[in-house]
């Protein structure tokens, strides 16, 4: 087997989750179970987000057990995140509404959350958690992404960071799951093992090199590319290497997609092993489990246009999450079984992750997810509890904001179309998704008609917006990351944001 190339940067990790399971075993004397205690009464939630899963990654290949899972239940295939990183993602999901109403966001002309943190939730933003709880729910949040704690978290009666790949924090979940279970429970994990830094295990890292036609890389060349590239080496370095890609930054483009790879492989493993420790449990026909991701990942998919617009306060171009409004970032995956989930397979028609909250409180029969009315239709979450497998036909609107790099760049998507622009009407392009999946071909001059639509659309989401929209200075505007707490800075530094 291949030696961990990884291992001195997961060795914290390790010895944690070590002393995580000696602790559970010690305790376990002291923490009966309640497995065994039958109940009536609503069916349970598990929602596992894993941060930074593509939605092309959701395969036979490298996601098996997912796809079986889903099998059971519902895979809506065309769901569009309102934001291109965790925080309004993640609140966007749990709340039902876009970024703009809830607040979770970075705001100003030009954002660069390397200096600039973001605001938390509004306080008067509902969550899922909550609306749950206040019916009578016991709810758990363990997540490994620090950026969760930002309002979030707070929502949940018991929260609790841990730092832990997906097998280990699963394990932690699945305890207090073991020790709650004689009552209805909502328990919320984030896996982070995708997201940089990526560091897979060493079986499924092998497994994705060995199908490269490429020459052995060295360990020392693996670790740098937890991150993107040696900084030292700037023609290899995935976000400094300008475009066309250089020779070297082909291959550590190849060498970083096949670590990513084995993330989401140990992702989808992890969760396999959690579903059926459940149904071994007799939880499964009682529980409803959701899958979903936050945003996406770039590997140099639009690195043109990066280089072109040259808009990224942190000059790199093409890498990662929260600078652009393309499909990569934005196409991303909901899939849903176990109680409560008709077994309608694929969904194709478009959705937005803002409908996850409401869908699945309708699943779960407590009550609709209470929503405010506004003026601009996607704004605000939907229920597809109810509605027919098939594409109603139904012309919907979905929209993106919230970048974390950059201007303040917006995507409208509608009739299968979708424009990426400034939010005061600059176009940056014009994709017909449907002919066009990786948005190459920009349209906006050849169609002027579908242009104006869209146009009128973004004009007015600019002029309607609610007065209640987040806007205005940042929890620490005036100091920045530095007034902040310091262990928050550390765990958001080990995810390469603030540094």
């Amino acid at each position: 087997m291949l030696d961990d190339p990884f291992a001195s940067l997961v060795r914290r990790q390790v010895r944690h989750a070590r002393l995580l399971r000696v602790g559970r075993t010690l305790l376990r004397p002291l923490q009966p179970s309640r497995l065994g205690r039958r109940r009536e009464g609503p069916p349970n939630l598990v929602l596992i987000g894993v941060d930074t899963l593509r939605r092309d990654h959701v395969t036979a290949a490298l996601t098996p057990h997912l796809q079986r899972l889903a099998a059971d239940g519902v895979d809506f295939s065309d769901v569009t995140s309102p934001a291109p990183w965790t925080l309004p993602a993640f609140a966007g999901a749990l709340t039902g509404l876009a970024p703009s109403l809830h607040g979770a966001q970075l705001v100003g002309e030009v954002r660069n959350m390397d200096t600039q943190p973001p605001r938390r939730l509004r306080d008067d933003a509902g969550t899922l958690a909550r609306h749950l709880g206040r019916r009578g729910y016991a709810t758990c949040a363990f997540y490994a992404n620090q950026f969760f704690a930002f309002g979030l978290a707070e929502s949940f009666q018991t929260h609790r960071y841990l730092n832990l790949r997906a097998d280990d924090l699963l394990a932690t979940a699945a305890d207090w799951i073991r020790r709650h279970a004689d009552r209805p429970f909502f328990c919320f994990v984030l896996l982070n093992d995708p997201h940089e830094p990526t560091t897979p295990p060493p079986d499924l890292l092998a497994d994705e090199l060995a199908a490269l036609e490429l020459p052995p890389a060295a360990p020392q060349e693996l670790r740098h590319l937890a991150r993107w590239g040696d900084p030292a080496r700037p023609e290899a370095h995935l976000g400094l290497c300008g475009w066309p890609l250089p020779a070297a930054a082909q291959r550590s483009r190849e060498l970083k997609r096949a670590v990513y790879r084995a993330t989401v492989r140990a992702s989808d493993r992890a969760i396999g092993r959690f579903a059926d420790r459940l149904d071994r449990w007799g939880l499964g026909a009682h529980t409803l489990l959701t899958v979903f991701s936050d945003h996406g990942e770039e590997f140099c998919d639009h690195a043109a246009e990066a280089c072109a617009w040259d808009h990224d306060p942190r000059r790199v171009r093409g890498i990662g999450h929260g600078h652009t409004q393309f499909q990569e970032l934005l196409h991303v995956p909901w899939v849903s079984w176990g109680a409560g989930v008709p077994a309608h397979g694929p969904i194709a028609r478009p959705v937005s992750l803002l409908d996850l909250a409401p869908t699945l409180a309708d699943w779960l029969s407590c009550g609709p997810l209470p929503l405010p009315a506004v003026e601009i239709d996607g704004l605000v979450g939907r229920s597809q509890a109810g509605r027919d497998a098939a594409a109603s036909g139904e012309v919907r609107t979905l929209l993106a904001e919230a970048c974390a790099f950059g201007p303040d760049i917006v995507a409208v998507r509608q009739d299968g179309w979708k424009l990426i622009a400034h939010r005061d009407g600059r176009v940056l392009g014009l994709y017909d998704l449907a002919a066009d999946p990786r948005e190459r071909d920009d349209r906006h001059a050849a169609e002027p008609e579908r242009l104006r639509r869209l146009q009128t659309v973004l004009a007015a989401w600019r002029t309607k917006l609610p007065a209640t929209a987040a806007r205005g200075p940042t929890d620490a505007a005036n100091g920045g990351w530095s007034q902040l707490d310091s262990e928050v800075r550390k765990r958001l530094k080990d995810l390469g944001y603030g540094e």
